[in-house]
């Protein structure tokens, strides 16, 4: 995966919405950022090591069809 630029300004936020062609007002291009910069925190949060074992297995079983 390439890595993310974790320091996006509002302004280059701001010209990547115009070279999108989107057109937002400042009010949306503020919430917007503030929304991608929390994501990208969140983001940074995942393991990139999983550990598999202490992950629970899925059982899936047959639904039971009513009658039998």
């Amino acid at each position: 995966m390439a890595e993310l630029k974790h320091n996006l300004s509002l302004d280059e936020f701001r010209a990547r919405a115009v070279q999108l062609g989107l057109t937002l007002s400042e009010e949306d291009l503020g919430h917007l950022h503030k929304g991608y910069l929390g994501l990208l925190q969140l983001l940074e949060r995942i393991p990139t090591d999983w550990a598999a074992e202490a992950e629970p297995g899925h059982i899936f079983q047959p639904l039971l069809e009513a009658g039998r």
